[in-house]
């Protein structure tokens, strides 16, 4: 029996996902790149060794403002992420995220392969290395893995409303296509993220989504004139549908940051001293 931080029983499945656990880790995993052969693992908060209030899978940058925990349990919380999900002879490579569009290529770029920062600034992590696991850190926006079942290609994504409104996602399939890749060989897994119902944004937010043909992912908040709500993950499909990526092909883990602190860390619900999630993806 799998037990949350508040010990909880957990599920062994999360809207459709599998809820996975060893050695006191848990984490959650894409049926669909289960079924393709893809070594992943979408974090929870729990299994670590940080304390409050990162408990206790806090795997933040530990000397960045408003994260501040301690390498040793950071790199810590790594290791044991990595083992459960099968990737503990893999190299992690990790990005400096900076809520934009930069796409990195880990196999292209030796300097990606860092232990501690500084790491190279980037939102999107590319590699055909079976050596290689992707990893970016998530407290609210979108983790999106994505993988070609034919190239074996991967990519991990950081898409929050301004890597949405830049088009990070069409940018890394573009790239996929420039490695080879033929869109229907594409299976994309959009982790735990903040949800439309707890997404507040501004009216400027809204009109940017709007110009840019995701009107529909905006909706006015009926409880607070001059508010929306943006459907993240929402915009993200309908990119990767327009990019060629079939509905069927893409799965949505529904599941909301911001409404289950027992699972999960959520900036916009604890602020800056949020822990971090992670998604990471092997070839």
């Amino acid at each position: 029996m799998k037990f949350s931080a508040n010990g909880k029983a957990l599920p062994t499945q999360l809207n459709s996902w599998f809820v996975e656990s060893a050695n006191g880790v848990v984490w959650l995993r894409s049926p669909l790149l289960h079924a393709a052969g893809f070594a992943h693992a979408f974090s929870t908060r729990i299994g670590g060794v940080s304390p409050a209030p990162f408990d206790s899978m806090n795997l933040g940058i530990a000397d960045a403002p408003g994260e501040p925990d301690e390498w040793t349990r950071v790199n810590e919380n790594w290791r044991r992420l990595l083992l459960a999900g099968s990737m503990g002879e893999r190299q992690l490579v990790r990005a400096a995220q900076v809520h934009g569009c930069a796409l990195l290529h880990a196999d292209r770029q030796p300097e990606m392969i860092r232990s501690a920062p500084p790491f190279v600034q980037g939102d999107a992590v590319l590699s055909g290395d079976a050596r290689h696991a992707l990893a970016i850190r998530v407290a609210d926006c979108v983790p999106v893995l994505i993988a070609d079942v034919a190239t074996r290609v991967v990519a991990a994504v950081h898409a929050g409303w301004r890597g949405v409104a830049c088009e990070i996602i069409p940018a890394t399939l573009r790239e996929f296509a420039a490695r080879g890749t033929r869109m229907h060989n594409v299976r994309m897994a959009i982790g735990p993220c903040i949800q439309q119902a707890s997404f507040q944004i501004g009216e400027s937010v809204a009109i940017e989504f709007q110009q840019r043909g995701l009107g529909q992912c905006v909706i006015p908040d009926s409880n607070c004139q001059g508010k929306w709500l943006g459907d993240l993950p929402g915009a993200i499909c309908q990119q990767a549908h327009g990019a060629g990526v079939a509905p069927e092909h893409i799965d949505n883990s529904k599941a909301c940051t911001y409404q289950n602190p027992e699972y999960f860390f959520s900036f916009r619900r604890d602020g800056a001293r949020s822990g971090r999630l992670a998604a990471l993806i092997g070839a």
